[in-house]
């Protein structure tokens, strides 16, 4: 990968990840009132990601096949985080 690539658009993908870690974390060990929105800041910053994703598959960083192995992942997690909103959401209904 090219050095600018790697100090740039990749790096920002990497803190994205970081965030996206630390927030699941923090929604996992928050009280039930706090996780509505830090769920769902958690799926912006996931939905940010796959964007990142996508642009540098579209400017030719990453290979296709690297591509559609992580556009899946990234698919699984985003499912996963909005079924975990939409539990709590359920369970505490906005007043």
């Amino acid at each position: 990968m090219p050095k600018r690539d790697k100090l740039g658009i990749h790096k920002t993908i990497e803190e994205k990840c970081i965030i996206i870690l630390s927030n699941s974390i923090d929604s996992a060990l928050s009280p039930k009132e706090d996780k509505i929105m830090k769920l769902g800041k958690l799926r912006r910053e996931i939905e940010t990601l796959k964007h990142l994703i996508r642009l540098e598959y579209e400017l030719k960083i990453i290979k296709e096949k690297t591509y559609i192995y992580i556009a899946e992942i990234l698919q699984k997690i985003s499912m996963m985080a909005t079924g975990w909103h939409k539990s709590i959401q359920t369970q505490n209904p906005r007043k």
